[in-house]
C-alpha cells in the first residue's frame, strides 16, 4: 500500500512538449472541389466528416435532375459503392443512409437488365447482408426498395426464396413496419417471390407460421392507393390456390379476407380500385368454402344491394365487371336458387345483349352456369325472342372477339342444345347454323383455339342426333369439306383428330357427306391416322371404319385405296387397340372376295349373295397380287371363277372390246367383227340353278320363310337341305367326270376339269370364268357353287381352303345332342346367332354326294385326302 501511495504522490519530473506536437500534426484543409471525379475520389477517405460532406454534395447533385444520376453512373459511382460494400461497416448512420440513397437513385433511373449478371448478383448479396444487420428505419426503407428492384429478375427471386434467415427477418420487419414505403416494397417483393414458385413450393412458403398473410389482408384498406393495389395483387395470387390445405385453410381467415374485400367494395363501388377488388373477390369465390361463407354471412346480399343501388349510375362496363363475382358463385348449384331470386340471370342477360361487339367471357360463363337451374333456364330460353341466340352466334363467328368469349359462347350453345334442344335447334336453324359453322371452321388456326374447335364439333354432334338437322348439315357440302380439310391439318393434336372422326360418324348417314369426304382425301387422312403414334387417334379411326362399312362406296375405297393393306400390315396394334381387329373383319365381312383371298375361308356369317365373288384357283400368299389382278386390265394365268346370281347379262360398260387391228395374229375370229372380254361377266345359268333348287325344296316342303331365315336355324332339316343342294351341284358339274368311291385312292380327273376351263377361257378370251358356265368340276368348283346356293336359301355354311390351296370344302353346323342336356336342346339352339355357330360336319360333294361327315372323322379326312 505504501508503494502505491508513493507512486501516486510522486512529483512529475517531465512534461510533454506542446510545441513539438503542433509541429507534427496536419492542419485542417479547406479546398473547393469543382469536379465530380475529385469528389468521388474522396469517398475512399476514412474520416466521417469528409464522407458526410462528400455524400451530402453528391446527393444534392443527384436530386437536381435525373440526368445527373446518369452522369454519376457514367463516373462509376455504382462500382465505387459496391467496392466499399455500400459502407455497411460504417458506424455513422448518415453515411449508410447516403450510400443506400445513391444506390436507389441509380437503380431508379436505370434498367436492371443493363447491368452485368455478376454486378446484379453482387447488389442483391450486399443488400441482403445489409438488411440482416440494419436497424435504422430509413436504411430499411432503401434496402427494401433495392430488394424489390432486384427481384424483378426471376432468377434472383428464385435464389432469395432459399435464404431462410434473411426471409425470417424480412417477414418480421414487414409485419412490424409502419413506414408506407417499406410496406409497399415488402408486399411487392413478396409477390415477386410467389410468382417464381411452383404450386408445391408456394404452398410450403405461404403456410409457414410467420408468413404475413394477415398483414397483407389488413393493407387492403390502407390509406395509400399504391399499397392497396399491391396488397390486392398479392392476395389474388394467394387466393388462386383453392386447395383445402392452403394458407386460407382456417375459416376465420377466409371470413376475414372476404369481409375486407366486401367492405372495400361497398365503401366505394366505383372507386379507383373497385375493378381490382372485384377481380380478387371473384378469385376468392372459386373456392367452395369461400363461396359458402359468402352466402352464409350475408356478404352476397350486401354486394347485391350495392349493385342495385348504383346500377343506374354505373357505366355498362363496370356493371358487367361486378357480375364476374356472380359468375364464380354460380358454379355451385346449391346457391343457384338464391341467385335466381336476386335476379342475377337478368343481370347476365342484360350484359350479354347490351355489350357490343361482345361481353367479357365470364358473362357468358355465368349464364352457362345459371342454366343448370330450371327457372333460370326458362328465363334464358325466353330471351331467345330478344335475340340471345343471334347474339351468341355473332360472338361465335367474329374473329375480332376474344377467343375466351368465343369459347364460352360455343360451350353455352352446346349446353342449351342439351337442356332445351327443340327451341335452341330451331333458333340455330333460323341463323343458318350450317353456314355459320362452316365460316367459323374455315378461319382455322391460330384464329381458332383447340377448345373452340372441339366445341364446334360438339354442336354438330348434338344437332346431328336429330335426323331433320342432320339432313340440313349433310346437304351443305361445304361444312363436310371444311371438316375433311381440318382433319388433314390437325394431326398434331390427338384429341382433335379423335373428335373430328367422332363428329363425322354422326353425319355419315347422309349421302352428300359420304361423297364429299371421299372427294376430299378422307382415305389419305385415315391412312395417316392408322400409322399415328397415338393410340387415341388409331382407336378413333378404327371406330370410324366400323361405322362406315355399312356403305359400299367406303368398302370399295378401303380396299382399293390401301386402308385394308395398312390394317393388315400393322396388325400388331390389335394388342393395344381393341377395335383394330374388328375394323379388319368389318371390311372383310362386306367383301367375301378379299376375305377369302386373305383368310382362305368364309364363315357362316359371310354371305356371298348380292355381290361378285371371285375365287382364284391359285392360292396367293400376298393378297395384294390378287388385288392387282382384279384392279388392272389383264387376264390371270390361272382361272378365276366369278359367282353372281343377280347379273344374267354383263353391263356393257364392263365389256372391253378389242378392235380388229389388234388381232392380226388370231385366225379364228367370229366373222368380220372383233371380240371383247369382261372381268364382271354375266351368268345366265346361276339364276336357273337357283330356281330349280327352290322348286326341288318346295317339292320336299323345305322352303323357309325368308323373314325367319336369319332369325332361326332349322336344325331338323339342315342335313336334308344340304343334301338337295349337293345333288343340284353334282347335277350341273359332272360332265365327262368319272364317278369315284370315297375309299378309292384314285384322284378326281383334274385334267378333265383343267381342259374344260381352258376351253372356256378360249371362248371368253379371258380367265375370268362365270361359275355357271363350268360344267365339269371337282371339289374346288363344287364347293364354291354349294356355298353360293346355300347363301341364297339361308343355309348356314362355310367355305374353306386347304393348306396347299388345291381343294375347297364346305362345313355345316349340326350340334350333337347328348341326352338330357338342356344346353344342346334343338329348340334352344335354333335361336342361336349365326356368329356363335361352330362347324361340326363336312359335306361330301364328289363321292357320296350329300353325305355329312363329322369333323376329324375318317370319312372327312378321306374326303379331304388327308387319310
Amino acid at each position: 500500500m505504501s508503494r502505491i501511495s508513493k507512486r501516486v504522490y510522486e512529483a512529475k519530473s517531465t512534461y510533454p512538449d506542446r510545441t513539438k506536437s503542433e509541429e507534427k500534426s496536419f492542419t485542417e484543409v479547406s479546398v473547393p472541389i469543382k469536379k465530380l471525379d475529385t469528389a468521388l475520389l474522396l469517398l475512399s477517405s476514412k474520416e466521417e466528416c469528409v464522407l458526410l460532406t462528400i455524400f451530402s454534395h453528391i446527393t444534392d447533385f443527384a436530386r437536381r435532375q435525373d440526368v445527373n444520376v446518369l452522369e454519376l453512373k457514367a463516373h462509376r459511382l455504382l462500382e465505387l459503392l459496391l467496392e466499399k460494400d455500400l459502407f455497411i461497416a460504417s458506424e455513422n448512420t448518415m453515411i449508410r443512409r447516403f450510400a443506400l440513397y445513391l444506390l436507389t437513385a441509380l437503380l431508379d433511373n436505370t434498367d436492371m437488365s443493363t447491368y452485368e449478371p455478376e454486378q446484379a448478383d453482387q447488389i442483391l448479396e450486399l443488400a441482403c447482408r445489409f438488411y440482416m444487420k440494419e436497424v435504422d428505419d430509413f436504411c430499411i426503407e432503401y434496402l427494401t426498395y433495392i430488394l424489390n428492384v432486384c427481384l424483378k429478375d426471376p432468377q434472383m427471386a428464385h435464389g432469395i426464396v432459399e435464404a431462410t434467415e434473411f426471409l425470417e427477418k424480412f417477414k418480421l420487419v414487414f409485419i412490424s413496419s409502419e413506414n408506407p414505403d417499406t410496406v409497399f416494397n415488402s408486399i411487392e417483393a413478396l409477390h415477386r417471390m410467389l410468382l417464381v414458385q411452383s404450386a408445391d413450393q408456394m404452398l410450403d412458403f405461404t403456410t409457414q407460421p410467420d408468413f404475413p398473410v394477415d398483414r397483407i389482408i389488413c393493407e387492403v384498406t390502407n390509406e395509400f392507393q399504391e399499397i392497396r393495389k399491391a396488397a390486392l395483387k398479392t392476395l389474388k395470387t394467394l387466393l388462386a390456390d383453392t386447395g383445402d390445405d392452403s394458407v386460407f385453410e382456417a375459416l376465420h381467415r377466409c371470413y376475414f379476407v372476404l369481409e375486407q374485400l366486401v367492405k372495400v367494395f361497398c365503401e366505394s363501388p366505383q372507386g379507383p380500385e373497385a375493378a381490382d377488388v372485384i377481380e380478387v373477390l371473384a378469385t376468392a369465390l372459386r373456392s367452395e368454402k369461400m363461396t359458402k361463407l359468402f352466402f352464409e354471412q350475408n356478404l352476397f346480399d350486401q354486394v347485391v344491394e350495392q349493385v342495385r343501388n348504383h346500377m343506374d349510375l354505373m357505366p355498362l362496363e363496370m356493371r358487367c365487371t361486378i357480375i364476374s363475382i356472380f359468375a364464380e358463385t354460380a358454379q355451385y348449384e346449391q346457391f343457384l336458387p338464391r341467385m335466381h331470386k336476386a335476379e342475377i340471370a337478368d343481370m347476365f342477360l342484360t350484359c350479354l345483349m347490351q355489350n357490343k361487339p361482345a361481353p367479357a367471357a365470364y358473362v357468358i360463363q355465368g349464364l352457362h352456369r345459371m342454366s343448370h337451374h330450371p327457372e333460370a333456364l326458362r328465363r334464358i330460353v325466353a330471351a331467345y325472342q330478344e335475340g340471345a341466340i343471334r347474339k351468341l352466334v355473332a360472338i361465335l363467328m367474329s374473329p375480332d372477339v376474344a377467343i375466351k368469349a368465343r369459347e364460352q359462347a360455343g360451350e353455352f350453345l352446346s349446353r342449351l342444345l342439351v337442356a332445351a334442344f327443340r327451341e335452341t335447334a330451331a333458333q340455330l336453324q333460323e341463323q343458318d347454323i350450317a353456314v355459320v359453322l362452316t365460316a367459323v371452321i374455315a378461319q382455322g388456326q391460330p384464329t381458332l383455339s383447340i377448345d373452340l374447335i372441339l366445341l364446334l364439333l360438339t354442336i354438330i354432334e348434338s344437332l346431328a342426333q336429330k335426323e331433320e338437322y342432320r339432313t340440313i348439315l349433310g346437304e351443305y357440302s361445304s361444312l363436310t369439306e371444311q371438316l375433311a380439310q381440318l382433319l388433314m391439318r390437325s394431326f398434331a393434336h390427338s384429341i382433335l383428330v379423335n373428335n373430328i372422326f367422332r363428329c363425322l360418324c354422326t353425319l355419315i348417314d347422309e349421302a352428300p357427306v359420304r361423297e364429299t369426304l371421299l372427294a376430299n382425301y378422307i382415305v389419305s387422312s385415315m391412312k395417316r391416322a392408322l400409322k399415328s403414334l397415338s393410340n387415341l387417334v388409331k382407336t378413333s379411326v378404327t371406330n370410324f371404319i366400323l361405322q362406315t362399312t355399312r356403305f359400299n362406296e367406303f368398302i370399295d375405297a378401303y380396299i382399293d385405296r390401301g386402308i385394308m393393306e395398312v390394317l393388315l400390315d400393322f396388325q400388331k396394334h390389335a394388342f393395344c387397340i381393341s377395335t383394330w381387329g374388328p375394323a379388319i373383319e368389318s371390311i372383310l365381312s362386306k367383301c367375301p372376295t378379299m376375305k377369302f383371298a386373305i383368310r382362305n375361308c368364309l364363315t357362316f356369317t359371310d354371305i356371298t349373295a348380292g355381290k361378285d365373288f371371285y375365287v382364284s384357283r391359285r392360292k396367293f400368299e400376298d393378297f395384294r397380287k390378287f388385288q392387282d389382278i382384279l384392279r388392272n386390265d389383264c387376264s390371270p394365268l390361272d382361272a378365276v371363277l366369278v359367282m353372281n346370281f343377280d347379273r344374267p347379262k354383263p353391263n356393257q360398260n364392263d365389256v372391253i372390246a378389242v378392235p380388229l387391228r389388234c388381232l392380226s395374229t388370231i385366225t379364228d375370229l367370229p366373222g368380220d367383227q372383233g371380240w371383247g372380254y369382261c372381268k364382271r361377266p354375266g351368268d345366265n345359268n346361276l339364276p336357273q340353278y337357283l330356281e330349280a333348287l327352290n322348286q326341288t325344296l318346295a317339292m320336299h316342303g323345305l322352303v323357309e320363310n325368308p323373314e325367319r331365315v336369319r332369325r332361326t336355324i332349322d336344325f331338323e332339316n339342315v342335313a336334308k337341305r344340304s343334301k338337295l343342294i349337293a345333288q343340284a351341284v353334282n347335277a350341273v358339274m359332272s360332265e365327262n367326270l368319272k364317278i369315284l368311291d370315297l375309299n378309292s385312292t384314285e384322284e378326281c380327273c383334274r385334267n378333265t376339269v383343267r381342259c374344260h376351263l381352258q376351253e372356256l377361257r378360249h371362248v371368253l378370251h379371258t380367265n375370268f370364268i362365270p361359275l355357271g358356265m363350268v360344267r365339269s368340276g371337282c371339289q374346288f368348283e363344287r364347293a364354291i357353287l354349294f356355298k353360293g346356293l346355300a347363301d341364297q336359301i339361308g343355309l348356314p355354311c362355310t367355305l374353306q381352303r386347304s393348306v396347299d390351296g388345291r381343294m375347297l370344302y364346305n362345313e355345316l353346323p349340326l350340334p350333337l345332342e347328348p341326352e338330357k342336356d338342356v344346353h344342346c336342346d334343338k329348340k334352344t339352339l335354333k335361336y342361336m346367332p349365326w356368329r356363335m355357330l361352330r362347324p361340326t360336319h363336312v359335306v361330301d360333294l364328289l363321292y357320296n354326294v350329300g353325305e355329312l361327315y363329322p369333323m376329324q372323322s375318317r370319312q372327312a379326312l378321306q374326303y379331304l385326302r388327308l387319310y
